[in-house]
């Protein structure tokens, strides 16, 4: 949205909502800080170790600052050095064309115009590839059988990860996340088992890549 039509939308917003913002700006502050940072630090921590429960060898989990990641050796790049050909991945899918900023705990809740999920993420090199291959109905219809979704805009498979905003809040409450953030590992444990199909897929991938 360029800055004309953003000018638009601000002047039409609600006055009243507006003053009640404006008002309340200092607990919304206080708020978005921890949302942001002390809150969904503390979800996705928990939600690591609910993954880690699930994956076992011959995968391996990483976590990075921003991210948690599950890797298969046979998924290993061919060259070079990397994450590798593909891996899964937790990830945010936004339906928001403005792309504004979400915290994680508005995407699990989808309280806001986003998801999480576990995403089946490509290098690079094979990006164009497999957005191809996976716009192909025929390609991924064993692969949606067993729970994945696909995602128009992007043509990303993944599984969807929720959590009723009420539940999660009660966790809070309780300081008991444990039970709260099962479905990070269900929807982590659906995509593992899922293997063999999304091997044949990389290898559709691999070869339409070579191909070129």
């Amino acid at each position: 949205m360029d800055f004309e039509n953003r000018a638009k939308v601000a002047q039409r917003l609600d006055p009243e909502w507006a003053a009640r913002v404006i008002r309340n700006l200092r607990q919304i502050e206080l708020d978005w800080y921890h949302a942001y940072d002390t809150l969904s630090t503390r979800m996705m921590t928990e939600a690591f170790l609910a993954i880690e429960k699930v994956v076992k060898a011959p995968w391996q989990i990483v976590e990075n600052e921003w991210s948690t990641q599950v890797v298969c050796p046979e998924w290993k790049m061919t060259r070079g050095v990397g994450t590798g050909d593909m891996w899964l991945q937790i990830s945010e899918i936004s339906a928001d064309e403005d792309g504004y900023e979400h915290t994680w705990l508005a995407a699990v809740t989808q309280t806001a115009p986003s998801m999480l999920c576990v995403e089946l993420t490509f290098r690079r090199g094979l990006q164009e590839h497999a957005q191809a291959i996976i716009r192909d109905d025929k390609a991924v219809t064993a692969l949606r059988k067993l729970g994945f979704a696909r995602d128009e805009d992007r043509k990303a498979l993944f599984i969807p990860i929720h959590i009723e905003a009420e539940a999660l809040a009660q966790a809070f409450e309780m300081n008991d996340l444990t039970p709260t953030v099962a479905p990070f590992s269900k929807a982590m444990a659906l995509a593992l088992a899922a293997k063999v199909e999304l091997g044949k897929l990389l290898e559709q991938i691999r070869a339409a890549t070579k191909s070129k």
